[in-house]
């Protein structure tokens, strides 16, 4: 017997190799491997098979060594002198030959096991490439086509495997149709017992900022950073910009001539807004440019607290907080401090004199007049280490402080716009864990 390619296992090397760009020697091993284990199916071992195949013409020899016996106890490992001699004429007892096997001793069943088995191992095999692959993928973007939704994920080919956007990393509401390629974000690589399965999204904060380093060469090249993305999916973006080359304006690099870089960003994601905000260290500058449209009259800095009190113009205060609070949770999380926004006349109104609370003794009050220390408001932004070095205040700065900023915050829930969320929260929480 020489050549067995019309039977199912042949077959089956043929129909699982095409178009899946293996490699053909882990494809021959495979099919090795196959064989191997239906031979252990039939004879209980497979220690003495050696198999041999030419990938170029399709011949699959199955090599048996027999040790030439009187008596055959294991027809695995042995062969009576009779049978011996019609391969090897001169064959004596205890001589070792080899043997080709026949297909046809397998049975069908066996051959089956053989098919079932190199399904497996080559599964297994493209499970490990795509997941070598696409693993160094992570936190890049790559393009796909939109291929069928399956119980609101979405599939997308990718080519030589498919990748999922969850319902959970989706921009709400966005329609993509069956045959739309698009781009989207590596999120992660997982392999499990069906496949790697590569995660995809369009919903990270990241998406955006490599859809800026695709269109503006300036980020690509690094002579302008993105240093910061706060996201609303669906809604609004605000990125901070920063260049390291003086010639260059960072935002009108990505803005690009007549705004056509951020429109291509802005139509990948549907049509979400975004803002493009030069970055300052200062962060009252940075604050100011964040919560664009909206102008900025005055900034005050509760370093303690993490915040930042913001005075607009009365006619901009809706502008400043946004539809729902969108654009100032997107300008905190961007600058990274808490905020309270006031409009101008709301401000004033809210000034509360020292001298109207129960909070100090006067004495102590008469002291911080000389140092213009004269409302709640004033108050609550010294430092402690400040107030406790005051003679007449010493150890109750600490008790001083919290019954101030206690009163502030009454103030501010009923007067301001107080920024409340909980991503801030959580970001300024790990960054303070850090600094213990």
């Amino acid at each position: 017997m020489s050549d067995i390619s019309n039977y199912q296992i042949v077959e089956a090397l043929e129909d699982l190799v095409k178009d899946k760009s293996l490699d053909s020697e882990l494809i021959i091993e495979t099919l090795k491997q196959a064989i191997l284990s239906a031979v252990r199916k039939k004879y209980g071992t497979s220690e003495n098979i050696e198999i041999k195949i030419d990938p170029k013409i399709g011949t699959i020899q199955i090599l048996a060594t027999k040790t030439v016996a009187l008596r055959v106890n294991d027809p695995a490992l042995e062969i009576s002198k009779k049978e011996a001699k019609k391969t090897k004429p001169d064959a004596r007892v205890g001589d070792e030959i080899l043997i080709e096997l026949s297909p046809s001793e397998f049975g069908r069943s066996a051959i089956t096991v053989a098919k079932q088995s190199l399904i497996q191992h080559i599964k297994e095999s493209e499970r490990e490439l795509v997941y070598a692959d696409y693993r160094h993928k992570v936190g890049e973007i790559i393009s796909g086509m939109v291929s069928r939704v399956d119980k609101g994920n979405i599939l997308i080919n990718l080519g030589r495997t498919e990748g999922v956007i969850l319902r959970s990393e989706q921009i709400p509401d966005e329609h993509l149709p069956i045959g739309k390629t698009i781009r989207v974000y590596v999120k992660d690589v997982r392999k499990d017992t069906q496949g790697a399965q590569v995660i995809l999204s369009r919903k990270a904060a990241e998406f955006v900022k490599k859809l800026f380093e695709f269109e503006v060469p300036e980020i690509y090249e690094g002579r302008v950073q993105i240093i910061a993305v706060s996201r609303e999916v669906g809604e609004r973006t605000k990125i901070a910009v920063y260049s390291t080359d003086d010639r260059i304006d960072p935002v009108g690099a990505c803005v690009g001539l007549k705004g056509t870089r951020v429109q291509s960003v802005v139509k990948e994601l549907s049509n979400e807004k975004i803002d493009i905000v030069p970055y300052y260290t200062n962060p009252e500058e940075f604050v100011k440019k964040a919560v664009a449209p909206a102008d900025v009259k005055e900034t005050y800095l509760y370093p303690d607290e993490h915040k930042i009190v913001l005075i607009v113009p009365e006619d901009q205060l809706s502008l400043a907080i946004g539809k729902g609070g969108v654009n100032a949770r997107l300008a905190a999380r961007l600058v990274g401090w808490r905020l309270t926004i006031y409009g101008d006349e709301n401000y004033k109104d809210s000034l509360i004199p020292l001298s109207e609370t129960d909070i100090l003794e006067p004495e102590q009050l008469e002291v911080l007049k000389r140092f213009e220390i004269d409302s709640i408001q004033k108050l609550s932004r010294m430092k402690e280490e400040l107030l406790r070095s005051i003679e007449e205040i010493g150890d109750q700065a600490g008790d001083i402080l919290l019954k101030a900023r206690k009163k502030l915050r009454e103030i501010e829930e009923e007067k301001a716009f107080v920024t409340k969320d909980k991503r801030l929260n959580e970001i300024l929480d790990s960054q303070l864990e850090k600094q213990k």
